[in-house]
């Protein structure tokens, strides 16, 4: 079995300026594209088909300005954002450690959660033809782009500036907190994906790669796509 080795401590070599204006972008292009889609095509809110299309093209616009503001210090968009090896992780562990923490946070959210109310999230997922869209955007883009983004960007800043501990928490309340009105603001569901999101990011730290957090993240998703997929929502109760 390969040794633990702790990746080497980052040094970002951006800052939380550079955090504030790409977060900006992000937020300007997201507004942007869903008003144009509403207002031009007439895109339904609640569609997952338009909201894939909107989160994604935001998702492009934001790593572009990313990618302009690397290169102007010599760096690549993807190894600065730590898209390396697996460090001493195999994928297949990585893979049943992301399927392990599915049907673990799909337990407790069944104990703890009143799933009966329908969430904006649940409702974008009424017709088959989103719920394959969404479902395949959540097990391919979407992690990828999620675990960039705040494994990736924002997590470096504040570990340099906080320390390992404080850093990793404060990223991963931010991740759940993202999740938190796609679920209609169940605290929860919040709580629950915050913790999701503090184990990627230990996971990030421990081998210095995003790769590795997005396997992960990957297989976390996959399961309960393939169950909405086939049998609907479970966990809704009757």
């Amino acid at each position: 079995m390969t040794p633990l080795v702790l990746a080497e401590p980052e040094r970002p070599f951006w800052g939380f300026a550079e955090l504030l204006f790409a977060a900006a972008i992000f937020i300007v292009a997201l507004l942007t594209v869903v008003g144009l889609a509403g207002r031009l095509l007439h895109a339904p809110p609640e569609s997952g088909l338009w909201s894939v299309l909107e989160e994604g093209v935001s998702y492009a616009v934001f790593f572009l300005v990313l990618k302009i503001m690397f290169a102007r210090h010599g760096k690549g968009l993807l190894e600065s954002l730590g898209w390396s090896k697996t460090g001493p992780f195999s994928p297949r562990w990585l893979v049943a450690t992301g399927l392990g923490l599915s049907v673990l946070v799909a337990t407790v959210q069944f104990l703890t959660v009143d799933n009966s109310a329908d969430t904006p999230f649940e409702k974008m997922l009424e017709d088959p033809a989103s719920r394959i869209v969404v479902g395949l955007f959540s097990v391919t883009v979407a992690p990828m782009a999620e675990e960039l983004f705040f494994r990736g960007f924002l997590q470096p800043v504040f570990v340099e500036a906080m320390g390992v501990f404080p850093g990793i928490l404060v990223t991963s309340l931010m991740f759940g907190g993202l999740h938190l009105m796609q679920y209609g603001y169940i605290w929860q569901i919040g709580a629950l994906l915050s913790v999701v999101g503090f184990l990627l990011g230990t996971i990030r730290h421990l081998t210095g790669s995003t790769r590795a957090s997005t396997i992960v993240h990957i297989a976390f998703n996959t399961l309960p796509f393939l169950v909405l997929l086939f049998a609907g929502n479970p966990l809704a109760k009757k």
